[in-house]
């Protein structure tokens, strides 16, 4: 299987998580988005949106990366990250769609505007991304103040989608402080292999 990547794109990222922590062997080629490589015609045709992940398995493309960790989590029977049993598969979608809608755009939001753009950064968009965040965290931190991953006492792809999100979020310098139940997490998520191996280099 190959994946297309970029170091810096989380969405990336959690894919490239998910095959350590279970061990599906992939290669990865990075598109480099700096370049534009994602904009090549040869790209396009694997994902005609123009972003990251990808992944070619055999014949079959697949792009958007919590689909993608679906498709894998089925494919290799990992079901303890993506139960089988309705209810608590819905919760894991539950919270990968809310990594998607609600944290991860205002992640984004920031990052790009710290981490990239620089000085050209859009200071109201940073503004905004942080005060949106005030609202989005303590949904998180009042859930892990009462268990130990976003799904229960049981680590999931639920996890993987929020945690690259988090570290766009400590990239930026962003203060976590004052959500010590998504500290203790994030703590405890970043020693993990999976993690450790797809820091940005």
């Amino acid at each position: 299987m190959k994946l297309y990547g970029h170091p810096y794109s989380n969405a990336a990222r959690r894919v490239q998580m998910f095959c350590e922590e279970c061990k599906i062997p992939y290669t990865y080629q990075m598109v480099d988005l700096m370049k534009g490589e994602q904009y090549a015609p040869e790209y396009l045709a694997l994902n005609p949106n123009g972003k990251v992940p990808v992944i070619e398995d055999d014949d079959f493309v697949l792009w958007e990366s919590n689909t993608i960790m679906r498709y894998l989590a089925d494919k290799h029977k990992a079901e303890s990250w993506y139960p089988r049993d309705a209810k608590s598969r819905s919760q894991v979608d539950q919270w990968l769609d809310w990594s998607q809608t609600r944290l991860g755009p205002e992640a984004g939001k920031i990052m790009f505007n710290t981490h990239f753009a620089g000085e050209n950064g859009n200071k109201q968009a940073i503004e905004d991304g942080k005060k949106w965040l005030q609202k989005i965290l303590p949904v998180m931190n009042a859930l892990l103040s009462k268990q130990t991953y976003l799904c229960g006492e049981a680590i999931t792809l639920a996890d993987l989608a929020a945690v690259t999100n988090v570290a766009y979020l400590e990239m930026c310098r962003y203060e976590l402080d004052e959500f010590p139940a998504v500290c203790n997490w994030y703590s405890s998520m970043k020693q993990r292999p999976s993690f450790v191996a797809t820091v940005p280099k």
